[in-house]
């Protein structure tokens, strides 16, 4: 509390000074003018309640992340939080002596200009225009490639991106898992003859689902299928099946395994050769040309958003270790 009354009275005697620097002399007794306030405190850093309103009116809103808000709550505390959190970035950079030299910064403006067909003169007349200086910008843009400096060293290499995790992104957003999945399959038959009487029928049925449930308590598939599978040539490869797409299984078959994940087995499915149990051994992406094309967009995506997530989670344990104080709008 008392470091927060430190920083309201240095805000205002600074703004104060400037009264009386550039206002016009009034009476004696007139009232003090307050022209700015701490919105926050940041391991003893304040941050200005004029900074904050400067992004809400003119952005970036939103520069490293609005965590713990979301993009639902209302622009000032996103733009808060997210003011917060830069702070918590470059604290952290610094502790890692991560800079960028001045002459850096200009060759990276210079870049970035050249790359939008944008001269000096023309960022300088779009700067006067929104009230900002080049030496404004220029902080902002050092602090950006620290910001990107930073996300290389200490957030990026927590990502890991494996092909299996592209193919499910890409199976998300396509929704077509059954033209694009390859099921590998174990099964169990427990076949019923072509025109078998209906105690024979029953039987086979009890029959299955007995073998169902010593799966469930335990037995091991492949084992069922040494004693129990009816197809001779199943039973020496343990029922393992030939790869096969979802979508080319008669419906019935189709409906009992779809969804199974790896490693469970399903309810006993009556087809015209009898009674089968399977058991999903693998998924595997079939893979097409669509998803060739876009598999580097994709792992691009996919990377991003594991940014974003990564970031928010260091940025929790930085709160958890660093001392943030929000002072009343």
């Amino acid at each position: 509390m008392a470091l927060r009354q430190f920083l309201c009275s240095v805000v205002f005697l600074i703004a104060t000074e400037l009264v009386a620097e550039t206002a016009p002399p009034t009476s004696v007794g007139a009232p003090e003018i307050l022209l700015d306030k701490v919105a926050g405190v940041v391991a003893g850093r304040p941050i200005l309640y004029s900074d904050i309103k400067t992004k809400v009116d003119k952005g970036p809103l939103v520069v490293v992340s609005e965590f713990p808000l979301d993009e639902a709550a209302a622009p000032y505390d996103r733009a808060l939080q997210d003011a917060i959190n830069f702070q918590l970035v470059l604290s952290r950079a610094k502790e890692l002596e991560i800079d960028v030299r001045d002459d850096e910064v200009n060759e990276d403006i210079k870049a970035f200009l050249e790359t939008r067909n944008l001269t000096r003169d023309g960022l300088l007349e779009h700067l006067k225009q929104t009230g900002m200086t080049f030496e404004d910008y220029k902080k902002d843009f050092k602090d950006q490639m620290i910001l990107r400096k930073f996300q290389g060293r200490v957030i990026a290499p927590l990502i890991k991106l494996t092909d299996k995790d592209v193919e499910t992104y890409y199976l998300k957003r396509a929704g077509a898992a059954a033209d694009l999945l390859e099921l590998i399959l174990r099964q169990i038959l427990i076949s019923v003859p072509a025109g078998a009487a209906p105690a024979v029928t029953e039987a086979k049925r009890r029959l299955a689902a007995e073998v169902h449930q010593k799966i469930a308590d335990g037995m091991a598939f492949q084992e069922a299928v040494k004693i129990y599978s009816d197809d001779t040539q199943g039973r020496e490869s343990g029922g393992l099946m030939p790869p096969v797409r979802a979508k080319d299984l008669i419906g019935v078959i189709r409906s009992a395994v779809e969804p199974l994940e790896i490693g469970q087995f399903s309810l006993p499915v009556q087809t015209s050769l009898g009674f089968h149990i399977f058991l999903l051994d693998d998924k595997k992406f079939a893979g097409s040309r669509d998803f060739i094309s876009k598999k580097r967009q994709l792992e691009s995506e996919l990377r991003n958003q594991e940014l974003v997530e990564q970031t928010r989670h260091w940025l929790s344990e930085q709160r958890q270790r660093t001392k943030v104080e929000l002072l009343p709008e």
